[in-house]
């Protein structure tokens, strides 16, 4: 009698870990990326040419193995350090470009109406022309080398900034802006107090969104006319007709998108917005976001 009823404390108090184990997000994640590692190892069991996770991560090791020049390979001299370092080169430079330009020019325009009306047409080309043709006008116009993937990047991920940064910019209310002038705040105070505050989500997810379409376009580029860079690494295995190759260049492609934004926007996203707590649950700016 005294063993049954002591069993019920214990079966009772394990009940509860396992129901919040089950709905943490942790728990959704892997198990989301525990789902999609099986469908993938059965879609690469069924059609020959599809690679399977072992395949692509032996090829990898492999590429890891290769050296970029010379013909010793190490740490650093090897064929996935170099081109993914050469990507992400052209990527920063790019995005400097598009933040130099794309953050005033967004507050410019919900500031201002004489800007908005001057550059909203401008903007729109931006956001409505395809990044592939921007990329294959670029190489006509610039040739190989640094240039055409900066240009590609500059103009086809500042226009989403420019509405993100514009829209947070229109939504600062008017009456503390009116109250700010009538107190006669300076334009530094102002902006520290009042306007960057403000701005932050809106910048924070612009900044999101120009960095996904800037390394896209980064390895558009190089796809199309580069000789080096992640893109022409995958492009090389693509005309090499070798399937694990290009699976194996999209999985680093896709896993350092996803490390960078995890583990530097997301970071950040956090801190703007600490003050939201828990609020809100299972997001990237909640507590309950911060773990992976």
């Amino acid at each position: 009698m005294s063993s049954a009823t002591s069993a019920r404390p214990r079966s009772a108090g394990v009940w509860p870990k396992v129901k919040a184990f089950l709905v943490h997000p942790r728990t959704a994640r892997w198990t989301a990326r525990l789902t999609l590692l099986l469908v993938w190892q059965l879609v690469g069991d069924i059609s020959p040419r599809f690679p399977t996770p072992v395949d692509t991560f032996d090829f990898i090791i492999d590429e890891a193995q290769r050296p970029y020049e010379g013909t010793q390979a190490d740490l650093l001299n090897n064929e996935v350090v170099w081109n993914v370092w050469i990507t992400l080169q052209r990527t920063a430079v790019g995005m400097f470009w598009v933040i130099l330009i794309g953050i005033p020019l967004g507050y410019a325009m919900g500031t201002w109406w004489r800007a908005q009306a001057i550059f909203t047409d401008i903007v729109m080309v931006g956001l409505a022309l395809p990044a592939y043709i921007w990329a294959l006008l670029a190489l006509m116009w610039f040739g190989f080398g640094a240039t055409a993937p900066v240009f590609t990047v500059a103009v086809s991920a500042t226009p989403a900034l420019v509405v993100y940064v514009m829209r947070g910019t229109l939504a600062i209310p008017r009456e503390l802006r009116d109250m700010s002038e009538a107190y006669d705040v300076g334009f530094i105070e102002r902006f520290r107090r009042l306007v960057l505050p403000s701005l932050a989500g809106a910048v924070i997810a612009g900044l999101r969104l120009a960095i996904l379409a800037a390394w896209g376009v980064v390895l558009l580029v190089e796809w199309f006319g580069e000789s080096d860079g992640a893109g022409f690494r995958s492009r090389s295995w693509y005309d090499s007709a070798n399937f694990d190759g290009l699976m194996g260049w999209a999985l680093i492609i896709i896993v350092i998108i996803i490390a960078f934004d995890r583990g530097v926007i997301e970071r950040i996203d956090r801190r703007v917005h600490r003050w939201r707590g828990k609020v809100g649950g299972f997001g990237a700016s909640s507590g309950g976001g911060a773990e992976s």
